[in-house]
């Protein structure tokens, strides 16, 4: 079985486990295995990068080492090999992967010895073949915050285009502070009224964490038009796409019109006695 060339990322023509298991059905039956058990405790998008990250190191085997049968004949000499073969893989628009994406694959695949070896597992190597030392250093430059005039510039930017959502993205997104994925997720029960204001409820996301933030009058009409001119009252999402592009994802079981709970962490929202609980919903949800 010879190594498939790599294509976006490096990774997007990996060999499928399908593919895989044929020539290393032990290999492939302890990694699978393994995904399974990660999969009970880390969230989909950190098993899918665990699953690239052995489907990489399998596909590495079977171009430089299809003599290796099972995992217990992986030796620090194949990580070695493996690591500059990674380095070599293409990566998306530039010659070679990040640097950023060689640490994670390789950290990944360190945790993978780690822990089956942690666990007993009859199929791990003899003695653990990686070593943090084998993760490449990270440069960690300072973020790089817009000045008055670069935002006042993207604002007017977004202004003039004609998609209302361009507009809305941005100014949630500068005025708020979300991450991309936090901000696709919000549910249409997402603008709350507290007290006086509108507040945007953030869902657990990423980093596990459930906060309220407060919405600009401004921004929470803004969000009312987009909804009032593009979007199904039924639909789960506050701000899907326009045009009733089709949503293909699945609404959490917390997708409602019940009232907001409480928040967990007390410096969310106001704390005086004039707060209503729970608080009423605006009209852009």
């Amino acid at each position: 079985m010879s190594g498939p060339p790599l294509g976006r990322n490096g990774m997007a023509s990996l060999p499928a486990w399908a593919e895989l298991e044929p020539a290393f059905p032990q290999i492939a039956a302890t990694m699978r295995r393994y995904l399974a058990q990660i999969s009970c405790v880390l969230r989909p998008g950190s098993v899918s990068g665990a699953d690239l990250a052995l489907r990489s190191f399998a596909a590495f085997l079977a171009e430089a080492a299809p003599g290796v049968t099972c995992l217990e004949q992986v030796t620090r000499r194949h990580i070695e090999d493996y690591k500059p073969w990674l380095a070599a893989r293409p990566g998306q628009n530039k010659p070679a992967l990040t640097t950023a994406t060689i640490a994670h694959r390789l950290g990944t695949l360190r945790m993978f010895f780690v822990r089956i070896d942690e666990w007993g597992w009859a199929e791990a190597p003899p003695k653990v073949p990686m070593f943090p030392g084998d993760l490449p250093r990270q440069d960690h430059p300072l973020p790089k915050a817009l000045d008055d005039g670069a935002a006042a510039r993207l604002l007017r930017a977004a202004q003039a285009d004609k998609r209302l959502l361009v507009r809305v993205t941005v100014e949630v997104l500068l005025r708020t502070g979300l991450r991309v994925s936090e901000y696709t997720s919000l549910r249409a029960d997402a603008v709350v009224q507290i007290g006086a204001g509108p507040w945007l409820h953030v869902p657990v996301g990423k980093l596990r964490e459930d906060r309220y933030l407060p919405l600009h009058p401004h921004l929470t009409a803004l969000i009312d038009d987009y909804r009032t001119a593009h979007v199904d009252p039924s639909h789960p999402l506050l701000l899907p796409r326009e045009n009733g592009r089709p949503w293909t994802g699945t609404p959490s079981p917390a997708t409602s019109t019940r009232p907001a709970r409480p928040p967990t962490c007390p410096i969310s929202i106001p704390t005086s006695s004039a707060t209503p609980w729970p608080p009423r919903r605006s009209t852009a949800a």
